[in-house]
């Protein structure tokens, strides 16, 4: 079989389709950036090369049009993911655009935390707004390498906010997963096992618990212990089931794309459905089904969608 018949037919198989032409209508996973802002400044994370978009908060008025253009898809939408490069939890709405979300119908609703601000408050608000999944990122065993990566943050507020949060999901019968992640690198690596042990423990079936290495970010963040990805010409799943929208509208290439270097679009002046069917999204899904992906800068090596072909993954629970 050739590259372009393997990888299409690898996608559609992963996206659970009959042929990629049906993924034209509409992405099925949204990452949204909210609010472009952190409360931390990670040893691994990009936020010192960010650019200025123009605004730290997402306006209503854009929301509310992302809001009105996903409804009308969604039942075809998987998941809606309200974070991108900044911390949720610093964006007061973050609850009640949750609920929003979930009122129109999206199936699943989720986001990315460091959980430093996830106090009781917010953690039961979140869970009252109908959030079906949370991720929280810690990334060591103890108080001395976790605060040496994630800078500005306490341990003992991250982990007692996670402990917290999973009794809090638990008391309310809440139906919401919780994932705790470690971000491999160089300096947490000789705690893995101590960690996956410690948070093992308070995870329900439905809860994920795991270890995976860094990225850099599409090539664009040097990082000591980040995971090497094993280059086959496959055809990166993102440019044909997701989309990542900026805080000010802005669609980059992927969720490495922190400054949408590559423009793919923008939502505060086309509609969603515009965007994905541009020419700049047929142009890069053709390299990509070509098996041309590592000749373009943001895709060489990358891994980020494809994290099996990475060496050094933990087994999860």
């Amino acid at each position: 079989m050739d590259i372009i018949k393997n990888n299409r037919l690898s996608i559609a198989q992963r996206m659970n389709v009959s042929d990629i032409s049906e993924l034209e209508i509409f992405p099925k996973f949204f990452e949204i950036e909210t609010i472009r802002a952190c409360n931390a400044r990670c040893s691994f994370c990009s936020i010192k090369d960010w650019r200025n978009m123009g605004r730290v908060v997402m306006s209503d008025e854009l929301f509310d049009k992302f809001c009105g253009e996903i409804s009308e898809f969604s039942g075809w939408i998987n998941t809606v993911c309200l974070n991108r490069d900044g911390e949720p939890t610093l964006d007061k709405k973050i609850a009640e655009r949750v609920r929003s979300v979930k009122e129109i119908g999206i199936k699943k609703v989720t986001l990315s935390t460091n959980a430093e601000l996830l106090n009781e408050k917010l953690a039961g608000e979140l869970i009252g707004a109908g959030l079906d999944d949370i991720m929280i990122s810690l990334d060591g065993f103890t108080k001395e390498v976790y605060e040496s990566i994630r800078t500005g943050l306490d341990f003992e507020t991250v982990v007692n906010n996670t402990i917290n949060l999973f009794k809090l999901r638990d008391a309310a019968k809440s139906s919401m997963s919780i994932r705790v992640r470690m971000v491999i690198i160089d300096s947490n690596k000789h705690e893995v096992d101590e960690w996956m042990k410690f948070w093992t423990k308070y995870a329900g079936a439905e809860d994920r618990v795991y270890a995976m290495p860094a990225h850099n970010w599409g090539n664009q963040v040097n990082i000591s212990g980040a995971g090497e990805a094993r280059l086959n010409g496959s055809a990166c799943i993102f440019p044909f089931s997701s989309m990542a929208v900026h805080v000010n509208g802005e669609v980059g290439l992927c969720n490495a794309d922190y400054n949408a270097t590559v423009n793919m679009g923008d939502i505060s002046r086309n509609t969603i459905k515009e965007v994905w069917n541009s020419g700049e999204y047929k142009k890069i899904r053709k390299i990509h089904l070509e098996g041309g992906k590592d000749g373009l800068k943001l895709c060489n090596g990358c891994a980020i969608w494809d994290r099996t072909y990475l060496e050094g993954a933990h087994p999860q629970n």
